[in-house]
């Protein structure tokens, strides 16, 4: 069935990022209504607080490492890590599409969307327009042992082109990639001190999602960090 080719995909997808996490073989993900959102546990943005959290939006129907086979990847309402009847929430000024917010034992942990079935282009999946104020990026892709040291993207025209490029581009069905294929990882910096991080995948142009970029696109990236 076309639901379980799609399942299996993501996995491989999510399990093809599990580097960025030492004891995962999965990434930290929720997912609501079709969309699959993932957290990173080292954004380097600042922290979520009360004051970001708008309306109650959802409620974690079931946990993946509470019951494994009652709670497939790609179930509504399936969380990797957040219990069972963890409460979701809008995040203040973003649209529920792109990030949801979910509390546990007081602590609130930021989801972003990383794969959404609807999205025609990248401005459906992240809607970064007009937010960003700054653009990190280095080759490879950070980890605890080895964070690495980004590079600015210095020129605010270079900033908004990728941007925009990003938005306008296509989005297409997610690929699974290779833990040693060539890739940048991008963080863009938000204009309320959040980030978003994603890797961009050279040999396919893909930014994670399904975005498919052009060559434009790596041509200015390697104007700060070459190949």
């Amino acid at each position: 069935m076309a639901w379980r080719a799609a399942a299996v995909l993501a996995l491989v997808a999510l399990a093809a990022f599990a580097a960025r996490s030492d004891a995962q073989s999965i990434l930290d993900f929720i997912t609501f209504d079709g969309i699959d959102y993932i957290r990173w546990t080292e954004e380097p943005g600042r922290a979520l607080g009360a004051d970001d959290l708008g309306v109650e939006f959802a409620v974690v129907g079931c946990s993946f490492t509470e019951d494994r086979r009652g709670c497939p990847f790609g179930t509504d309402g399936a969380a990797a890590f957040m219990p069972t009847g963890s409460r979701i929430y809008v995040v203040k000024g973003h649209s529920t599409d792109f990030r949801l917010a979910a509390v546990w034992q007081g602590k609130i942990f930021l989801y972003q969307a990383w794969r959404n079935p609807r999205a025609k282009v990248g401005g459906d999946l992240y809607a970064i327009a007009g937010r960003v104020r700054a653009i990190d990026v280095q080759r490879g892709e950070p980890t605890w042992a080895s964070a690495g040291i980004p590079v600015r993207i210095s020129s605010p025209r270079d900033a908004d082109l990728l941007v925009d490029l990003i938005v306008r581009s296509a989005v297409s069905r997610p690929q699974a990639h290779a833990f040693g294929e060539a890739r940048y990882w991008l963080t863009f910096w938000l204009s309320d001190g959040t980030t978003l991080g994603r890797p961009y995948f050279v040999e396919t142009r893909e930014l994670m999602g399904g975005v498919l970029l052009p060559e434009d696109f790596t041509r200015i990236l390697e104007r700060y960090v070459p190949g």
